[in-house]
């Protein structure tokens, strides 16, 4: 039940570790066919599998980490220039080492506060994240302006 409520019922939950001062939650995908990003086609054709290591947010103010046991799938259009292709996490984005969840937090924590104060705070509560990393999160951040208001 705990599974379905985290990540849903495609990414379950097969073991938890706590090692020193953070907790490990060991995540395999359920997902056996997944769409190619440049054709569209989809595929049940498994490359290989990969690990992804991703900070998630604290349990009880612990540093927690997610090792999630994912897959690469073949393209099986063979006028595609994607010839392999990783599955998508719903949590977390493409090379992407936090959470969308965690980084939402920090984006909402350093809002508030420098990032070198942000960073500290953060660390009480079990987050591990630097004052740069705080200002690269926010430089990645697209402000798309609407050049047509003409009032507000």
């Amino acid at each position: 039940m705990l599974d379905n409520f985290l990540f849903g019922d495609k990414y379950p939950i097969c073991k938890v570790e706590k090692k020193e001062d953070k907790i490990i939650l060991y995540i395999k995908s359920k997902v056996f066919e997944c769409e190619c990003p440049c054709c569209h086609k989809i595929s049940s054709s498994h490359h290989s599998t990969y690990t992804r290591i991703i900070q998630d947010t604290p349990l009880h103010n612990t540093e927690t980490w997610l090792n999630v046991s994912t897959y690469k799938y073949d393209c099986l259009n063979p006028e595609c220039d994607c010839k392999t292709f990783v599955e998508p996490l719903p949590f977390a984005k493409h090379s992407q080492v936090k959470t969308d969840v965690l980084i939402s937090l920090i984006l909402g924590v350093s809002i508030f506060l420098s990032n070198s104060s942000a960073s500290l705070v953060l660390s009480l509560i079990g987050v591990k994240v630097s004052a740069d990393t705080i200002k690269n999160l926010y430089d990645k951040i697209e402000i798309i302006d609407n050049p047509n208001v003409e009032e507000i």
